[in-house]
């Protein structure tokens, strides 16, 4: 009864209301895969979720992909899954396919838990063909979360060297709103997780979820206004969405 409450109020990941603390970083994702897969021509392609656990963004992708395919680690790959998808064991430092194997790589929310986001980079490019696409995102601005795999915080310029460095063309790196969105998120993300304690993972709060979910809603919406009303300065970002292509030779 309680989690029926929890999914009714907060909805469930990536289809999150204003009631839940990530709204405007998932709503942003949301927006951006929308916006780049209706770009993509193709109905017949594979596809590389790298770090992608439960594949919460197979939805946007089911109509192009002919194999979707998730690489995580065995615990965060869940069991019993009944879509489409194949599940391999395997990190973003050491994917286990072959060369230019894929049309896409997906890589969301990941390059700041990796062990080493350059030798991920370089795994990513090995398994995508020339002309394919590279879609992912990162937050720029974010409480520590998902302890002790939480490592650094990237800015849209380091987003984009990074991409540079492996030679792809056409990027577009793209934050999800001002400073306002970015303080709402900061708050309520950081009231809903455990205090940090060393040896400690994070814990999520549902009940305080639940029962802070009006305020929550309340500073959503009042950020994304404020944001309209002040001017969105895309200096403080919470979140970053990037998509750019390999080249073809």
């Amino acid at each position: 009864m309680r989690q029926t409450l929890t999914n009714w109020i907060l909805g469930v990941h990536p289809n999150n209301t204003c009631f839940a603390f990530n709204w405007h970083n998932v709503r942003h994702i949301r927006r951006f895969l929308g916006v780049t897969v209706a770009q993509i021509e193709g109905t017949d392609l594979r596809l590389a979720d790298v770090g992608g656990g439960r594949s919460p963004y197979y939805p946007f992708f089911a109509s192009k992909a002919s194999q979707y395919l998730v690489i995580d680690l065995a615990e965060a790959l869940p069991q019993g899954e009944t879509r489409p998808i194949k599940q391999l064991v395997g990190t973003a430092e050491e994917i286990p396919l072959g060369d230019r194997e894929v049309d896409i790589v997906l890589c969301n929310q990941v390059l700041e838990h990796v062990l080493d986001p350059v030798q991920s980079m370089r795994e990513m490019d090995r398994i995508l063909k020339p002309g394919g696409y590279f879609i992912g995102s990162v937050p720029h601005v974010s409480p520590i979360h998902l302890e002790p795999y939480d490592y650094r915080r990237y800015t849209a310029l380091g987003i984009k060297q990074l991409l540079q460095q492996q030679g792809y063309e056409g990027i577009k790196v793209e934050g999800n709103g001002g400073v306002f969105r970015t303080a709402a998120l900061m708050i309520a993300m950081d009231l809903l997780l455990s205090k940090r304690q060393p040896g400690r993972s994070q814990q999520f709060n549902a009940d305080m979820a639940l029962l802070l979910s009006p305020l929550i809603a309340l500073l959503n919406l009042s950020s994304l206004l404020a944001d309209k009303l002040f001017g969105d300065r895309q200096r403080t970002p919470a979140n970053l969405c990037w998509v750019a292509r390999k080249k073809l030779t």
